[in-house]
């Protein structure tokens, strides 16, 4: 395995990938596999899903307005990596104490990791930690994602990462649940493998969330010759949903119709996701089981490759 430190990254090759983490901009700004690029920024801390007819008629997205902008907005607070072993704190990697680094035997490594920690543009502020691995013998890149719960924050719509891949996806197959689940519509999911042609597109006459899928062992996204697979750590399980619009682009639309045309691919993974209620109206609020409490610690950990 290859490292290169640069004045602003860190570039990593590895079996065939080559992976550059920004630091000023804080996480994976590229993963290019074959000659491919398979992300189109650095993936966004994802804090807001788009209102659902329970969430409008109980008032739900009004108390939690505050997520919405901390979904398109965080400060980058601190980064270091790990090298084989050896701490490299942010200093050590920017210029110009990185020339150091330069004839370095680090930059052939065993293995690797970058942690980056971030504060959310909200008040009082939360922290995250997202830490990306990389090893000899392990297959992808591992991300490790913590949320750190503070007390005094309105309740959670969703909690994890957004990953946009600048492409259109012919179709996505996974290993978990059946169907679209959600923590308060699992009941009737079955466990399997199962195929999904296309990039499913909104399916309600008023746009809103959907799509998810609960405990997910492993996803598989095609696009042509191009091919991303997402898998659970040890035995775990994670939180998904593949679609071709933003939360923020089916905020902002009435109607399906009024939706952008499909030209990129939002991948989100969550650590916990709030139910959609309906228990007898969409007036009523979501079972308090399935609110996502901001104060308390949420995490996932998966690979990508």
């Amino acid at each position: 395995m290859e490292i290169v430190f640069g004045d602003v990254s860190l570039g990593v090759a590895h079996d065939g990938t080559h992976y550059i983490f920004a630091y000023d901009k804080g996480g994976l700004d590229s993963l290019e596999k074959d000659g491919r690029e398979y992300l189109y920024r650095v993936p966004y801390l994802s804090f807001w899903r788009a209102t659902t007819d329970n969430d409008r008629g109980n008032g739900f997205s009004k108390r939690s307005a505050m997520w919405m902008g901390a979904d398109l907005f965080s400060d980058v607070v601190s980064f270091e990596a790990t090298i084989d072993g050896t701490q490299l704190t942010g200093h050590d990697l920017v210029a110009p104490s990185n020339n150091a680094l330069l004839d370095s035997p680090l930059r052939h490594a065993g293995a690797m990791s970058i942690t980056f920690r971030y504060s959310t543009c909200t008040e009082p502020k939360a922290g995250v930690e997202v830490t990306y691995s990389i090893a000899e013998g392990q297959d992808g890149v591992r991300v490790d994602y913590s949320y750190e719960g503070v007390p005094g924050l309105p309740e959670l719509p969703v909690c994890g990462m957004r990953f946009v891949l600048p492409f259109r996806i012919d179709s996505y197959e996974w290993d978990g649940l059946s169907g679209e689940t959600y923590p308060d519509r699992m009941y009737g999911g079955r466990s399997g493998h199962f195929v999904q042609e296309g990039c499913p597109t909104c399916p309600y006459a008023m746009a809103q969330d959907y799509g998810m899928h609960m405990e997910t062992r492993c996803l598989d996204m095609m696009a042509g010759d191009r091919h991303l697979k997402v898998s659970a750590v040890d035995g775990g399980t994670f939180n998904f949903s593949v679609l071709p619009s933003s939360p923020h682009e089916l905020e902002s639309a009435w109607h399906p119709v009024d939706l952008p045309v499909y030209r990129r691919t939002y991948l989100t993974i969550a650590a916990a996701v709030r139910g959609v209620g309906g228990i007898d109206s969409w007036l009523s609020d979501v079972g308090w089981q399935y609110h996502v409490d901001s104060s308390m610690n949420h995490r996932t950990c998966f690979t990508i490759s």
